[in-house]
């Protein structure tokens, strides 16, 4: 595990396809300064119904 920065603009949790939709998002309209915390590797809890 990565040490997590003390502060940030946005924390996302969660990396499934919403999540990662989200950090995407967000990245494209230039916020740099977030975090997406997963339990696991990204989107392994996503089902065929996302």
């Amino acid at each position: 595990m990565t040490d997590l920065p003390t502060t940030a603009r946005a924390v996302i949790i969660g990396g499934g396809i919403v999540g990662c939709s989200v950090a995407y998002h967000l990245g494209k309209l230039g916020w740099s300064d977030t975090v997406l915390l997963e339990r696991k590797k990204l989107t392994s809890g996503t089902t065929f119904h996302a």
